[in-house]
């Protein structure tokens, strides 16, 4: 990988402060933040706050600097498409219309303050009191219901997580959306980036371990990759129920979580708990796309860190969004399985933080799992399996 040179970073550090300066949110410094890959993200800490979007008392010290480049910041040998944070926008000021609450609930997305169109540079609402989900899972990873005084239950966190999904799906799929549906639909670098990642390589990484895959079943793979690549073909216009504007990268590091989500009243009543960050790779999609990589996400945890509470997480989630239909459950067990198996690229292979090879492989077994008997629609297996709560409902 090459990344920027210490003097490239400090270089464009000192650009992204001179274009704010001419803005109302010029800052004096900006701090880089680390978590991504994709962009150069900063927090700015602002000399005159602003007024907060939440209450009237209210006030917003820092913001958050999203720079986008054509390649990614951790590697500039790698390309990625600029246009991404132009979606990005298109999809944060509609999300701006968007409110999903209840009487113990608000999730929503970060607002969008300003957008620099000549250097992809965005500045966002900073939700700097908050964690990530998988960071706070970590904190308590038993199967206790409580993870500690600061946070919902894991059950109740994946909850709210489904709930949210189901409505945000159903919001961005109405007529009224039609715009936006069209202007999403155009984000064909990033969907074409997705579909690789998740059905571009899963066939080859099996590959690699034939004792886990017998012939019979390297045939479904070759066939869920081909329906995969069928619905890379469709479009807003033939898409069908199924579906319609989905976030792309629906993970763990994209769910922040307030650190005091349990006592932060505000003047409504709702506790304002969790915010859904990351939506350059928004785009048109199966909504099992989204479901799938959360719960895949989920039980990536559980399997390499035994962080048990991710289990009930799952279990939560799936139960706020909505007993899924079989089709829905079979296809979101076979985008989870694929979403497992691309994870093997993603994992380091050597080094301290490398998992031991067999637990590597009984991953990949697992996933290899999920995504024949998805396929073959056995419900029976499943309701044994890890993904039972996917096909316990009536």
């Amino acid at each position: 990988m090459a990344p920027l040179s210490t003097a490239e970073e400090a270089a464009l550090s000192s650009e992204l402060l001179w274009q704010l300066s001419q803005t109302p949110y010029a800052c004096p410094s900006l701090t880089q933040l680390s978590g991504g890959s994709a962009n150069f993200v900063y927090r700015g800490i602002l000399p005159h706050p602003l007024a907060s979007t939440i209450g009237q008392q209210d006030v917003e010290k820092t913001v958050i600097v999203k720079h986008s480049t054509g390649f990614l910041s951790i590697n500039r040998d790698f390309a990625l498409d600029v246009t991404r944070c132009t979606y990005e926008e298109s999809m944060l000021r509609a999300l701006a219309n968007f409110t999903f609450a209840s009487p113990t609930t608000s999730v929503r997305a970060p607002r969008l303050y300003l957008f620099i169109r000549e250097t992809n540079t965005q500045v966002h609402q900073d939700f700097y009191d908050a964690t990530d989900l998988r960071a706070v899972l970590r904190q308590s990873p038993t199967l206790e219901n409580v993870l500690s005084s600061q946070f919902p239950s894991p059950i109740s966190l994946g909850r709210s997580l489904g709930s949210w999904l189901r409505a945000f799906h159903a919001w961005s799929s109405d007529p009224a959306q039609a715009a936006l549906q069209a202007r999403i639909g155009q984000n064909e670098p990033m969907r074409k980036l997705k579909h690789l990642v998740n059905y571009g390589t899963f066939v080859g990484i099996l590959q690699k371990f034939p004792d886990i895959v017998r012939p019979e079943e390297l045939r479904v793979l070759h066939d869920v990759k081909d329906i995969a690549d069928n619905e890379l073909a469709k479009t807003p216009g033939d898409g069908g129920e199924s579906f319609g504007i989905i976030h792309g990268d629906f993970c763990m590091l994209n769910v922040l979580v307030s650190n005091d989500s349990k006592r932060m009243q505000h003047d409504g009543g709702e506790v304002d708990k969790l915010f859904i960050i990351d939506w350059e790779l928004a785009q048109f999609g199966h909504r099992a796309y989204d479901v799938g990589h959360m719960i895949g996400d989920l039980y990536e945890q559980k399997h390499f860190n035994n962080t048990e509470s991710a289990m009930p997480c799952i279990r939560g989630f799936i139960e706020g969004y909505g007993g899924p239909s079989d089709h829905l459950a079979f296809r979101t067990a076979i985008h989870a399985g694929t979403q497992l198996i691309g994870g093997y690229n993603r994992r380091p292979k050597t080094g301290k933080i490398a998992a031991p090879q067999e637990k590597t492989v009984d991953m990949l077994r697992i996933a290899k799992d999920f995504v024949v008997k998805g396929w073959e629609k056995d419900r029976a297996w499943f309701e044994s399996s890890p993904l039972a709560p996917l096909f316990s409902h009536e």
